[in-house]
């Protein structure tokens, strides 16, 4: 299978894929991993990473965000044929995705509050905190397999 690279995709085999998708997929578990460090330092009762946590919400509001709103956009047009199921599936996602970046950030700035009074929101509020962890892998995994199934599955 051959790769080769231009400014509009990277062509693997004969499938397009666009460079801000893979970006957008490769990013994903890097902001993933640093949500999930997040709520692993307040839990285990250590000092909030209060810049990480800010630069992981604009990451995720300035790119990710905006990838999907354009991706949205982009297959709402019809330009791109796609099955009745994954319209749904991007629907899917799109909602989850958005809810779990809002609880993130809302979530995020309690913890930070709290801390001020030696209060560690994530522990202290268990059950929501599992609901948001879940609530957030799950959509970080309805996105990687709609880009494995768009882009990597065989035609």
């Amino acid at each position: 299978m051959g790769l080769a690279m231009s400014a509009e995709a990277i062509i693997l085999g004969a499938m397009k894929i666009p460079p801000f998708s893979i970006f957008s997929a490769v990013s994903e578990l890097f902001v993933t991993a640093g949500v999930l460090y997040v709520v692993w330092v307040n839990w285990n009762r250590r000092r909030f990473p209060g810049l990480l946590f800010l630069g992981l919400a604009l990451f995720e509001a300035l790119v990710n965000v905006l990838y999907m709103a354009n991706r949205a956009a982009s297959a709402s047009t019809g330009s791109e044929p796609m099955s009745t199921a994954m319209k749904i599936g991007f629907a899917a996602h799109g909602m989850l995705s958005l809810l779990a970046y809002i609880a993130f950030v809302i979530l995020g700035a309690l913890a930070f509050q709290e801390q001020k009074a030696e209060r560690w929101f994530f522990r202290e509020h268990a059950a929501l905190t599992a609901v948001f962890v879940v609530v957030w892998v799950v959509s970080v995994g309805s996105g990687e397999v709609i880009f494995a199934l768009r882009y990597l599955r065989p035609s």
